[in-house]
């Protein structure tokens, strides 16, 4: 037994398997599969540029025997937020993003290459430690805060290159009898990775979006298993891709520094390298200026925004999709009735740049898919959201359903004026909160722009043509709104504009009074909708609270 595996029995007596069990209980899989993973830490925030990332790796694991894993990383336990895994399974299952194996939700798991929790992985990584222990390729260190500081200064002082390195690395060359007394003192140690001492100065990233990367090489002697021998981001993740079978690795491009790390580990490990693909952050416009989309400051950062506002999952993902690839624009106009499943991506045309995050886009999208579905659709649509996020609303609408509908009728292709007001099922009551008798009751009357259509002493003459108008539709008379206004004096504006005396005002003005009257609103559905949706009862009413602006 040589000094490297006698100093591996020492520091990992327990450890009984070997990297060739580990072989044998993860096999390579059959019929070569693209098999992709996201995997997100458990801090109880998902960002939308996680769901980004996520849907490309689904869709790149799209094929019938490919791959696409949910894995938790929670080995930085003081960023652990409790109740994070249901948070992050609830998002992708109310998405529809279909995990084909790893966490499904809040206590199961499907696949056979778990545990698929960093945490519950932990004997994997001690025996891979141990191997590269056996390898010469890590040792312990007992360095404390104080030894580490100490070489700081001294690299400080001799302006060279900060890092625990070389001569710098003090316990890089610990004999095993040295390791085993400061053990039998209780000495606390963390396992660092020897970087070979003909290591090159340089090493090139082949990224499947970026193409060749050269880049500066890693020579500090990093961090494998921390003091309670949890293992550090890198190793973990070398460790799990591989017995996982990743093929692709896709992940922000903040990751792209880590990869001369990764590749030593892969090496020393005898681990083929995944192939990688580093994709650039969502970003956001603020004034002149680029900045990242951020959890702090922008609400539509955090994924469960979307859920909580009632986006149709398909207008998120169309949306994404326009992010993910420059060309899906034009593949979906041409495919509107085909599964986005069926555009497939292509790393040439993803951005190098960050994508330009833009939430009136996602409206206008969104708006538009609302326009297709039927009444029907959207009134169950719109319950259903409001059941799960607003019960309040959700009590208003489940107890008069056909008034929902009603509403719902003034919207899209089957619509008088194919109107698109609803950009998100959660702007519901934005749009017609004021149809309802109570919320109408507590709105304010625009009262400077009501008497710039009407003079106020005119107000009361006005109100009365209207219930006259009302009241002679009820009773089957034909008289149409545009008669109305002709008797009460109101006329075209060249008219108007040439007779001004003899007129009281131009017909618009006529109709924004009797859409203020009704909605205390300027805008809105079409007037032949607020009528139809209001019913005569319910103009009556609001007209006779209206003569109260003429007092």
């Amino acid at each position: 037994m040589n000094n490297y595996e006698r100093m591996a029995e020492l520091l990992f007596p327990n450890i009984n398997k070997t990297n060739q069990d580990l072989e044998k209980i993860y096999p390579i899989r059959k019929n070569n599969p693209t098999v992709t993973r996201f995997a997100p830490s458990p801090t109880g925030f998902l960002h939308i540029g996680g769901v980004y990332t996520a849907l490309i790796n689904r869709s790149l694991a799209s094929g019938e025997n490919d791959v696409f894993m949910l894995r938790l990383e929670d080995t930085d336990k003081k960023r652990e937020v409790a109740g994070s895994r249901k948070i992050i399974c609830d998002i992708f299952n109310k998405l529809g993003l279909k995990i084909d194996e790893g966490v499904v939700n809040e206590f199961d798991e499907v696949g056979e290459y778990g545990p698929y929790v960093q945490s519950e992985r932990v004997e994997i990584y001690h025996i891979m430690a141990k191997y590269l222990v056996q390898k010469g390729y890590a040792y312990p260190c007992f360095c404390t805060e104080e030894d580490l500081a100490q070489i700081r200064e001294q690299q400080q002082a001799l302006k060279v290159t900060p890092g625990y390195y070389g001569s710098y690395a003090k316990y890089r060359n610990i004999t095993v009898e040295e390791a085993q007394s400061l053990i039998e003192q209780n000495k606390n140690y963390v396992l660092r990775f020897r970087v070979s001492e003909d290591a090159p100065l340089r090493v090139t990233l082949s990224d499947l979006i970026r193409g060749d990367i050269e880049m500066e090489n890693n020579f500090n002697d990093f961090v494998l298993l921390k003091e309670n021998g949890i293992p550090t981001y890198h190793f973990a993740h070398a460790c799990d891709d591989h017995f996982m079978r990743t093929t692709h690795v896709i992940r922000g491009e903040e990751w792209m520094a880590s990869f001369p790390i990764h590749k030593q580990l892969f090496e020393a490990l005898d681990f083929a390298l995944p192939l990688y693909a580093h994709v650039a952050p969502v970003m956001k416009q603020e004034g002149e200026s680029r900045r990242k989309l951020s959890k702090r400051k922008d609400p539509e950062a955090n994924a469960e925004f979307y859920l909580q506002e009632g986006y149709p999952n398909k207008a998120l993902f169309v949306y994404l999709y326009t992010l993910i690839n420059s060309n899906f624009e034009e593949w979906y106009l041409a495919n509107k009735d085909a599964s986005l499943n069926d555009f497939k991506i292509s790393f040439d045309n993803m951005q190098l740049s960050g994508a330009l995050y833009d939430l009136s886009k996602l409206n206008s999208i969104s708006s538009e898919i609302i326009y297709e579905y039927d009444e029907e659709e959207n009134t169950t649509n719109v319950i259903n959201w409001a059941q799960e996020f607003n019960q309040e609303l959700y009590n208003r609408l489940n107890n008069d359903r056909d008034f929902v509908l009603k509403l719902m009728k003034t919207q899209g292709k089957n619509s008088m004026e194919h109107r698109k007001d609803l950009t998100h099922y959660g702007a519901f009551m934005d749009i017609f909160g004021i149809f309802y008798d109570d919320v109408f009751a507590s709105s304010q009357m625009p009262l400077d722009t009501l008497y710039e259509n009407i003079k106020k002493e005119d107000l009361k003459t006005i109100i009365d043509g209207f219930k006259n108008y009302f009241n002679s539709l009820k009773s089957g008379e034909e008289i149409t709104l545009k008669d109305l206004a002709k008797e009460l004096g109101y006329t075209d504006k060249k008219k108007f504009a040439k007779n001004p005396e003899m007129y009281r005002g131009v017909v618009f003005q006529f109709y924004k009074a009797l859409r203020l009257l009704l909605t205390h609103s300027e805008h809105g559905i079409s007037m032949d909708d607020v009528i139809s949706v209001l019913g005569h009862d319910r103009i009556m009413e609001r007209l006779e609270k209206g003569y109260q602006y003429g007092e």
